[in-house]
């Protein structure tokens, strides 16, 4: 089918041709003979690759065709980025929203589409249940995630509460497709083609068995290096591993096994620990990407793959869930993971068949390869069996954990979604959790939840408390407030709000490594005096003063920035890398603010508290806080001003523009003047 015989309208037509979509896949096709374009809610179970978005943005236009709004949903920020571009290109009148839990947004109505994240969608149900009320349509992305013990509950909540609208729930292929259809009332499309052929393998030592046959490759020792030399003939490879150490180890000896084979310009990274690995790296043709890298180089990175500057790419899993980034040829290395308190186990199969899809380039590719990596001629078949033959797992809720239920049952009572016990066993029979397990399953866990708020004072009965609702806009664990308002103290210094703050569940936290004990022990006691909660004691409670020691750790290291240690000292210092030092950063903010707005409701003093979060996001010293009201002032320009003698906006004030210029430069000089005498357009 052409995409011209399709009834939506022209200018978007004309869009979608410009940006190469021409003719139709058959999941395509099959879509809009299910009903596409009619009313009528879909799950749509294909592989990576096969038109999921397409479909999409197909019934996106023809929702606003008919004068209807529209919701997509995603699981990640930069994959909220990438749809809001194809759709704003399309000439939507589309909004963008991924962040400030505490706001309700209202401006966001007077768009057509507003493209999302799960917690934010959630975030604007909390502060107003009846906020999509004029939208009709609600595309909900990677649905297979209402499986993941994390992102699943807040997905599952919302489709549970958006029932009645019309639903479309894209999703890789999974097992239990038509169960979930069944739960949304939805038709279900299914299919198993692909734009681009996959043959999935196992390799060992120098052979890849195929499902068709197997092929003889010439080894360089390192399966890594040998899968990379062999894939160069045909096109690009994204090697998937474990570790983000992993990634960084792979990438070097590949690029040294490549060094004379491929010489390229080398990509401009920005400074940090990983800079010049990164360099060297991508001098032949191949780098690495985890979380732990600064956001502007993972997006350097994937778009040079794109644009095929870089010929190696080895990643965590977590790409395999991110944006669209195929590869000629995909290599699983390592199959299974590292599980805390229980050692290594197999990663599950939809997983793994999620990272072995991204093989194969649309346009490019005549076919895609998927091989996993044995480590003994007894794990061919067997890899085979669990990954290559096996049918991904059944999609189940994780709704009923204790953190999910209570943190979602508090929004419900918060936002008066329910006000009674009646109420609230009819929203949850609309659950997932409800349709797979039964009701009788469900209560005894919702009152544990129940009692929980009751006995922190987060609800009364059916009915939120001022605490309770404010807990619940912030959007943070009720657990996390608990912890907040145990920590109220009238006294508060940095390293104990610090700590309370590490302790919050909703904080990521470091874990103590061999030989850490001692030293945050010593740090520990330096700053007893300091710490708003209990110390637990070392000898009666060895297992809970040793994750009071790991917030320590972890205390230590926020300190460390908003004293204005060098980040990359810290990457070293902590183990991390400068991605997750931001992530800190931004999850400290946000308990700060809510611990403040806690302190407020609970009339204690927020100064302290809203010092340190003006020093966190600078990363300074106390005495920089004037300076850095001055816009274009951050941490390195602060501290220079300070440094030669300039503390106060005063004395910047009288300072002549030619002496200020000599140490921040002519427009920054120009730009202090002005602010701060006025003069400002």
């Amino acid at each position: 089918m052409h995409l011209r015989e399709l009834d939506l309208p022209h200018r978007y037509i004309q869009k979608l041709e410009n940006a190469g979509y021409t003719t139709l896949y058959p999941p395509q096709e099959q879509a809009i003979r299910a009903g596409l374009f009619e009313d009528r809610s879909m799950v749509l179970a294909i592989p990576t690759a096969s038109g999921k978005t397409l479909i999409a943005l197909f019934a996106v236009v023809k929702a606003l065709q008919k004068n209807q709004k529209a919701v997509y949903i995603v699981p990640l920020k930069a994959l909220a980025e990438e749809k809001y571009q194809d759709m704003k290109e399309l000439g939507i009148n589309v909004a963008l929203t991924t962040g400030d839990y505490d706001s309700a947004n209202t401006c966001l109505k007077h768009y057509d589409v507003v493209v999302t994240t799960s917690e934010k969608c959630d975030s604007l149900l909390r502060h107003d249940v009846a906020f999509f009320n004029e939208v009709h349509l609600v595309v909900a992305d990677e649905v297979h995630l209402l499986d993941d013990p994390g992102r699943g509950p807040t997905l599952e909540m919302i489709l549970s509460k958006m029932k009645g609208k019309r639903i479309l729930a894209l999703s890789a292929t999974i097992s239990n497709a038509r169960e979930l259809a069944q739960w949304l009332d939805a038709e279900l499309v299914a299919s198993e083609w692909r734009p681009v052929p996959l043959r999935k393998g196992v390799f060992h030592e120098d052979t890849i068995v195929f499902e068709d046959g197997s092929e003889e490759v010439t080894s360089h020792g390192d399966p890594c290096v040998t899968l990379a030399v062999d894939s160069l003939k045909a096109g690009q490879v994204l090697f998937f591993v474990n570790t983000r150490k992993s990634t960084q180890a792979v990438a070097c000896r590949v690029a040294r096994s490549l060094r004379n084979m491929i010489s390229c310009e080398p990509l401009h990274f920005s400074d940090s620990v990983y800079q010049t690995t990164l360099r060297e790296c991508s001098l032949h043709g191949v780098s690495f990407h985890h979380a732990g890298l600064k956001r502007q180089d993972r997006i350097l990175i994937e778009e040079a793959f794109k644009a095929n500057n870089l010929k190696v790419l080895v990643a965590t899993p977590t790409l395999a869930a991110g944006i669209n980034l195929p590869a000629r040829r995909v290599v699983v290395r390592d199959v299974k993971r590292f599980y805390q308190n229980l050692g290594y186990y197999f990663i599950p199969t939809l997983e793994i068949q999620q990272m072995m899809g991204r093989a194969g380039r649309p346009r490019y590719d005549s076919e895609g390869e998927a091989i996993l990596v044995a480590k003994n001629e007894e794990d061919v078949d067997q890899l085979f069996g669990r990954y290559i033959y096996a049918e991904p797992e059944r999609i189940s809720s994780k709704l009923a954990s204790q953190p999910a239920l209570r943190t979602h049952l508090l929004a419900l009572l918060a936002s008066d979604y329910v006000k009674t016990a009646e109420e609230l066993k009819t929203f949850f029979s609309r659950t997932l959790y409800v349709y797979q397990n039964g009701e009788e399953y469900v209560y005894d866990t919702l009152n544990q939840a129940r009692d929980y708020l009751e006995r922190h004072e987060l609800i009364h009965e059916f009915e939120a408390t001022p605490f309770g609702k404010r807990v619940s806009q912030l959007y943070i664990d009720p657990a996390s407030a608990v912890v907040l308002r145990q920590a109220l103290h009238a006294n508060m210094m940095p390293f104990g709000i610090l700590q309370a703050i590490s302790a919050c569940p909703d904080m990521p936290g470091l874990y103590l490594r061999r030989g850490d004990f001692s030293e945050y022990d010593l740090l520990a006691e330096e700053h007893k005096e300091s710490f708003l909660l209990p110390i637990p004691d070392t000898w009666e409670e060895p297992e809970r003063y040793e994750i009071f020691l790991s917030q320590v750790k972890t205390a230590s290291l926020l300190t460390s920035w908003v004293e204005e240690v060098d980040e990359k000292d810290i990457c070293t210092h902590f183990s991390v890398g400068p991605g997750d030092v931001y992530r800190m950063r931004e999850t400290t903010t946000w308990l700060l603010y809510s611990f403040g707005e806690i302190a407020r409701l609970f009339f204690y003093s927020q100064a302290d508290i809203r010092k340190l979060r003006v020093r966190l996001k600078y990363g300074i010293k106390e005495e920089l806080l004037p300076l850095v009201r001055i816009k274009n002032i951050g941490r390195v320009r602060a501290r220079s001003l300070f440094d030669h003698g300039f503390e106060t906006l005063q004395d910047l004030k009288k300072a002549p523009v030619s002496e200020l210029e000599n140490i921040v430069g002519e427009g920054i000089a120009r730009s202090i003047h002005d602010q701060l005498t006025g003069n400002v357009n």
